[in-house]
């Protein structure tokens, strides 16, 4: 996942960090965001996609099949 990477990693680490075992494993998170060209269009509309991912998918399949 390439342009909604630091959405999907910042939600894992934040449910992560709510797990005391793995709360232990986390030692930070970087998120690099560099918006450029088309991506600079495409901002107003994600705030909404963001909102409306699911929160949790069956199977690998069904998460990239909505990406």
């Amino acid at each position: 996942m390439n342009s909604m990477g630091g959405a999907v990693a910042t939600k894992a680490t934040e449910i992560a960090l709510s797990s005391e075992s793995l709360a232990k494993r986390i030692f930070g998170l970087i998120v690099v965001d560099v918006v450029e060209g088309t991506a600079l269009e495409a901002l107003p509309f994600m705030e909404n996609i963001v909102k409306n991912r699911p929160a949790v998918f069956k199977d690998p399949q069904s998460a990239i099949q909505w990406a």
